[in-house]
This record gives structure tokens, C-alpha cells and sequence, in this order.
């Protein structure tokens, strides 16, 4: 399927060549480059260094979208015809959930983040009740003694499934250890949990009494995620090259 942004005028945006739900083509929004270089700059911007587009955003995270396009469009002579729109039915088809639009229409990133975001408005209800966490089994013994604490991210993550947090670990090592995470003894030592997006989970810190070692479960990655694991790993290669280089 394209990866291309079409809004219906009947059903709204969606992604891909023909509408879902009636088969139109529809009016295009943006192709698969602007998507992914929007999706770039939305990250920068919200997840990490909003100073450097001249950004502001409010405890939580926020920003009206009529501030950032301004930026935006600064950032790249490519985006001039950039809209609010453009925007907002970025967010509403995002497959991974990335960012959030509120009534108010501003704009912030659910999850990720490496700059300090009070997330507490996220949701806590329906969490379930054991989560799961990626490590190694070099680290263990360290998180074990001193708890799970956020590294290059301002939160910790956690997964929904054993299988979630697995491909995810598979982004930076060879071989994930998987952690169980008890939601509830959580709870009890007043640490509540997040829900980012129905797959991630957001909390301050997990004690060493919350989280044990999972049970084994065999994961057979998709083409697909090995693909894209392939891909980022060879480009956070590079990037330690260039340094080294430096």
C-alpha cells in the first residue's frame, strides 16, 4: 500500500492510494518524502530541542499548530504551502501514534521525549496489569539493584506484550532481555502508569520489587521489522562513524 496522505472528503485522511471505506482516490495531502521529513522536523521540535525552531511548549508538552508552522516552513522552502490541516491529518493517520491534537488545536508528542514534559493529563485507566520492559542481561543485575530509571529518555517505556518489547530492544542490541513489570505494585507504591498509546506505556521509575524476570517467549521477527531494525541500526552506525571521524 502507498504511504501516501489522501484525505476523503467523505471518511477523512487515511493512508494510502484509495480510501478505505469507499475506494475514492481522493485529494492528496502529501507524498511519502514529506511525510517523512514532517514527521522529522515534528519530532525535533516536540520530542527534543524545540529551542532551536524558536518553540515554546507549556509543561505538558503543548503547542498551538499555528505557532509551529511558521517554523516549519523556515525550517524548509519546501513546506510553504504547509497547513494546519496538513498537520492535524498527519497526526490522525500516524500508524505508530506518535503526537496528539487537542480540541484547542495544539499539538504535542505522546512519547519519547528527551527534554522534561509533565505527561501526568495521559490516561491511567485500563493499563494492564503486568507490563513489559527491554534490557540486556549485562544490565540486569544493575536494574535489579537500583531500579529502572529513565536513560536517554525523559520517561521509562514500557510494552504492552513480551513480543512488543522485544522488537523494540531489537532496535539496539543483538539480544533483548525482557523484563515483567507488576502494574499493580506500582499502584500500591504511588507510582502511577501512563498509557502514551494502547502499545506504550509511560512511567517515572519502576522500583526493584516491581519488576521481575519474563518468562521466555520465542520471537520470530517480520520481514518487514527486520527490515526497519536493519535500517535504523545501519543509521545509528553511521552517525557513531561520523563522530568518531570528528
Amino acid at each position: 500500500m502507498s504511504g501516501e496522505l489522501r484525505e476523503c472528503y467523505m471518511h477523512g485522511p487515511y493512508r494510502g492510494s484509495e480510501c478505505p471505506a469507499c475506494g475514492n482516490e481522493s485529494k492528496l495531502m502529501m507524498n511519502e518524502y514529506e511525510i517523512d521529513v514532517l514527521s522529522k522536523i515534528l519530532a525535533g521540535m516536540l520530542r527534543h530541542f524545540p529551542d532551536r525552531y524558536g518553540i515554546v511548549l507549556d509543561e505538558h508538552g503543548w503547542v498551538k499548530i499555528s505557532t509551529i508552522i511558521p517554523a516549519i516552513r523556515i525550517q524548509t522552502r519546501h513546506f510553504r504551502w504547509l497547513t494546519p490541516r496538513h498537520i492535524e491529518d498527519l497526526v490522525l493517520t500516524d500508524p505508530k501514534g506518535r503526537y496528539q491534537v487537542n480540541e484547542s488545536h495544539e499539538i504535542r508528542a505522546r512519547y519519547g521525549h528527551t527534554i522534561p514534559v509533565n505527561l501526568d493529563d495521559l490516561p491511567t485507566d485500563d493499563v494492564p496489569d503486568k507490563l513489559y520492559y527491554q534490557t540486556t542481561a549485562e544490565e540486569y543485575d544493575l536494574i535489579a539493584e537500583n531500579g529502572i530509571l529513565p536513560s536517554d529518555k525523559s520517561w521509562v517505556h514500557l510494552s504492552r506484550t513480551y513480543r512488543q518489547a522485544y522488537v523494540s530492544g531489537m532496535y539496539h542490541v543483538n539480544d533483548p532481555f525482557i523484563v515483567e513489570v507488576d502494574v499493580r505494585k506500582l499502584n500500591s507504591e504511588d507510582i502511577p502508569v501512563y498509557m502514551a498509546t494502547s502499545d506504550i506505556f509511560l512511567v517515572s521509575k519502576v522500583p526493584p520489587s516491581c519488576f521481575s524476570k519474563a518468562e521466555f517467549e520465542e520471537v520470530t521477527l517480520k520481514p518487514e521489522e527486520k527490515e526497519d531494525i536493519d535500517r535504523v541500526r545501519r543509521k545509528m552506525e553511521r552517525r557513531s562513524q561520523t563522530r568518531v571521524e570528528d
